[in-house]
Order: structure tokens, then C-alpha cells, then sequence
């Protein structure tokens, strides 16, 4: 970091356009982020915060607005699109004219960000502004959904790391959630059981080359994974179902069958021996239940979902003043004392703010409310 910081900016991937049609897609995690943070980092700080964020609605603060957006795909020759969103994302420098265009809104700041692009950490870099990345953890069946925080500078990541979770910690959570399976479980896995997860279609980690790439693109290699197991179990992703992608996937491997059963039961049980996904996050939590883990995206491994790697998982110490009392004070931003500061933990508190469990639900909060139905 080389510039004087005088402001602290929220943001993260601001051109990243929804399927349907070109509109924002990250506004409302950005915002929801600067929210959750305000306080600690104001206490902290001092400083003045502010957002940096796509929204088609003025009234939310937007500092971009889609025909900005739009410019900006068109100086790059693509066409303003979901499918042209991967080249965006990849780029290590956008035309002079789009970065003259947005470093005004980030010079003399530190960025706090939601899922920082590779585009914008060239930019900030080129700035020398600094940046620290918050991202969902892959890891997401503890009691409430964590973060992987990174930033760049060694002294940084130092700061962040003596908040980390601890591996063994994990472990015990996993321990405790495979009992689960102990209860009530009719339909079993077979022994020696592989389960293969898809993914949705339009998502980060699962750009190659510049282009988003399916299963069906590695049928082949998913078939030499599963020959050292007895069966395949086929789960596709509840909100955006593959149904040509796992035909094939039925058609091409040997004792496979599709399932709907939760994951985190299908991980618990010991016949499920092996998990294998394009990049998905399930990989990456299968080796907390004692799983073989397989990512079959060419080079993907648990940190590539980051754009910034060696990062920490860290739980709601991320709220707290003095977490970011030590990781900005770390990256030379004038700080206050710390004060020990914390609120309690409380369950679920992001997961519900989200409205994202990635079915931990079904086997945590879902069954109270159930009893409370009968």
C-alpha cells in the first residue's frame, strides 16, 4: 500500500451481470457487507466509509449504473452479457479510458472487499491502494457460515491468521454432524460409494480459459475417478438442475444413480468414501469427514475460489473492533486502542442474513420448525 488512506471503500465484482438479463448480481451482497462492517470498522478507524457498487436504483448509492456497465463491456469488444462476464472477471487490465474511469473511486482509500475480482485487484494494486478480500468459506456446517479473509501484504495475512479457526475445531463440528446419519436413514449409500456433485452453470469457479465449462466437459476424467469405487451417487444442485449433463453422467459410469438426499447426510455416512466435483465446495468440506476429496477442473485446489490466496477462515470476530484494529492497523491505517469489544455468538446469524445454507438447514434449523408443525 502506497497511497495515503483517507477513506475506507466497500465493494467487490461491480461488472459481474445476472443471467437474464443485464443487470447487477453482487449490489446487495457489496452493501450487506458494509452494513454488517460499518460499525467495527468505523470503531476501529475512524474513518469515513463508503460503497462502490453496481445498483440500477439511484436511491441505494450506486456509483455505476448499467449503462456505464454496458460502456464498459463494449470497450472490451464483448457484448453486455452473462457469457462475456468470465473474459471481465479474468482480465488483468481494462482499457485506460474504464480504469481513468474508476480510480477516482478507490484512490486514497483501503477496499474491504466481497469477493474482490482479479480485474479490480490489478486496478488497486496499479493504484497502490490496499485491499483486504472477504469471502463465504467453503467450509459452511459449523454453527454459522465463516469467512475466508485474505490480504496481500505478509504482515496482513499475519494479523488475520491469530483469528483463524482452527482445523481441529472443524473436525469436531464435522464429527458431531455425521452422527446425524445415525438416525433415521432409510435408504443407506452403497459401500465404497463416490458422490459427485454438480455445480450451477454460471458461477466463478467454474471459468476455464475465459469460458464457463460443465461436467459434460470432463466426463471423461470423472470416469477414470470413479473406477475405484463400486457406485456413483449423482447430486445435482437443487436450484439449477443439470438434466442433460446428468443423463450423460448416468449413461457414461458404471452403478451410478441420481440422489436427493442432503449432502452433509451423504458425506456423514461411511459408505460415501469419496466426493468429486468441477470446483465446488463440497470437495473441500468431504475431507473434514475423513473423505477422499476430487476437484476435476484442470489445477483448481481449495484456495483457487479466492482470488487472493492464503487466507484464514475466521468466524464473528469479523464484527469485532478489535479484529480490524489489528488487520488495518497491520496494513499501516491509523487505528483506535483496542477494547476487547464483543458482542456474544449467536447461531445462524449470517446464515439467516444471507438466506444461504447450502441444505445445512435440513439437518439443523428445519427440524424444529417441523416438530412445531405436528
Amino acid at each position: 500500500m502506497t497511497n495515503r488512506v483517507e477513506r475506507i471503500v466497500f465493494t467487490g465484482d461491480f461488472l459481474r451481470p445476472s443471467v437474464g438479463e443485464f443487470r447487477p448480481t453482487q449490489h446487495e451482497n457489496i452493501a450487506w457487507l458494509a452494513r454488517v462492517l460499518d460499525a467495527p470498522v468505523g470503531m476501529a478507524t475512524g474513518l469515513p466509509r463508503e460503497i462502490v457498487h453496481w445498483d440500477n436504483n439511484w436511491l441505494n448509492g450506486s456509483r455505476l449504473d448499467q449503462g456505464t456497465v454496458e460502456a464498459i463491456y463494449r470497450s472490451l469488444w464483448l457484448e453486455p452479457n452473462i457469457n462475456s462476464w468470465p473474459s471481465v472477471f479474468d482480465a488483468t487490465a481494462l482499457p485506460d479510458s474504464v480504469e481513468s474511469l474508476l480510480a477516482p473511486l478507490f484512490e486514497n482509500s483501503f477496499v474491504i472487499g466481497f469477493e474482490l475480482p482479479p480485474y479490480l485487484l490489478a486496478i488497486l494494486r496499479r493504484l497502490g491502494v490496499g485491499f483486504v478480500d472477504c469471502s463465504l468459506s467453503p467450509i459452511r456446517f459449523l454453527d454459522d457460515i465463516v469467512f475466508t479473509v485474505a490480504g496481500e501484504a505478509e504482515h496482513v495475512s499475519a494479523a488475520i491468521k491469530r483469528y483463524e479457526v482452527l482445523e481441529d475445531y472443524v473436525k469436531l463440528h464435522a464429527g458431531v454432524l455425521a452422527s446425524n446419519v445415525a438416525k433415521a436413514n432409510p435408504n443407506p449409500p452403497r459401500p465404497n460409494t463416490l458422490l459427485l456433485i454438480l455445480q450451477t452453470v454460471y458461477d466463478k469457479v467454474v471459468i476455464s480459459n475465459g469460458k464457463f465449462v460443465s461436467a459434460y466437459d470432463y466426463i471423461d476424467a470423472f470416469k477414470e475417478i470413479s473406477a475405484d469405487y463400486q457406485h456413483v451417487l449423482i447430486k445435482e444442485h437443487p436450484l439449477e438442475p443439470q438434466p442433460n449433463v446428468r443423463d450423460q453422467l448416468l449413461k457414461n459410469l458404471k452403478a451410478a444413480s441420481v440422489t436427493e438426499e442432503n449432502f452433509y447426510r451423504l458425506v456423514g455416512h461411511q459408505n460415501v468414501t469419496g466426493v468429486a466435483a468441477l470446483s465446488s465446495s463440497c470437495v473441500a468440506e468431504a475431507r473434514y469427514f475423513g473423505k477422499t476429496g476430487h476437484y476435476v477442473l484442470p489445477g483448481f485446489t481449495e484456495s483457487s475460489s479466492q482470488s487472493i490466496s492464503g487466507g484464514s477462515n475466521i468466524d464473528d470476530a469479523v464484527i469485532m473492533p478489535d479484529f480490524w484494529r489489528d488487520v488495518l492497523g497491520a496494513a499501516g491505517v491509523t487505528t483506535s486502542a483496542k477494547d476487547g469489544l464483543r458482542i456474544p455468538t449467536k447461531p445462524n446469524r449470517f446464515r439467516q442474513q444471507l438466506r444461504a445454507a447450502w441444505g445445512f438447514n435440513q439437518i439443523d434449523t428445519d427440524i424444529p420448525v417441523e416438530w412445531a408443525r405436528k
